[in-house]
């Protein structure tokens, strides 16, 4: 059974937060630091090499190439969108203080760990998937 509940309620619930702190730092045009769409990119070509190395034969080496040409074209244009955005002339999040500080999302603070599992959970997820067709593969 569902019951009703008055809106008043969830009055505090749905209540913004607080404006996130501003560090006196510049931001990045898609709030990822370029390590974590380095691993991104990383990720991507390894599921494509894995399955290209357990299944390649004569006749799939033009849709290897294709495969390569999309999953470059898909992280080089963000790459390149990104460059064509202004600097804002502020220095940006080394790495070291993106694993220190977590970056702040609409949901509230994320450590690094978090904000890396959020974002290389389905990568890597693709990347196991790959292994495993490769070793059905090749006890076949």
């Amino acid at each position: 059974m569902t019951v009703h509940q008055p809106y008043a309620q969830f009055q505090e619930v749905i209540a913004p937060a607080a404006a996130p702190l501003r560090r006196n730092r510049g931001e990045r045009v898609f709030d990822i630091h370029p390590a974590v769409h380095l691993m991104l990119v990383g990720t991507y070509f390894s599921f494509a090499g894995i399955l290209c190395t357990a299944f390649m034969g004569r006749d799939l080496i033009v849709p290897a190439a294709i495969v390569a040409i999309g999953i470059a074209s898909l992280f080089l244009t963000p790459g390149l969108w990104a460059r064509v955005a202004p600097d804002d002339g502020l220095r940006k999040q080394s790495w070291s203080e993106f694993l220190h500080e977590g970056v702040e999302c609409i949901t509230g603070r994320l450590t690094a760990g978090q904000a890396l599992a959020q974002i290389m959970v389905l990568p890597g997820l693709m990347v196991c998937l790959a292994m495993v067709f490769a070793i059905v593969k090749a006890t076949l």
